[in-house]
């Protein structure tokens, strides 16, 4: 028979592995996201690595709450030199991506 307090763990167990997977799904949007930004601006996406350097709650324009999630990347347009961007989404939904000024060769 299960206590309350045993109830009270199973739900924050499965709160966390909740949390995880949703987390998995958002950082391979931002490298989908990312890649395809990308392959319009005929860019190379490095490493295929996003790194996510902000998570939070948030409000969106409904008011609801979702997840806000910040990822960096690197990409390169002329092969050789290295340049940093950045994914920004709430929940799975792109907000922006950003790009560092770079050298276009044609």
């Amino acid at each position: 028979m299960f206590t309350l307090m045993d109830m009270v763990w199973l739900a924050l167990l499965a709160l966390l592995v909740n949390h995880w997977w949703r987390s998995r799904d958002a950082k391979a949007f931002a490298l989908q996201y990312a890649a395809q930004r990308c392959a319009e601006l005929d860019l190379q996406l490095l490493d295929q690595s996003m790194v996510l350097r902000k998570s939070r709650l948030r409000r969106g324009h409904d008011g609801l709450l979702a997840w806000f999630r910040r990822y960096d990347f690197e990409f390169s347009s002329t092969g050789t030199e290295r340049y940093s961007g950045s994914v920004e989404l709430l929940g799975n939904r792109l907000q922006a991506i950003e790009l560092a000024p770079h050298v276009t060769v044609y």
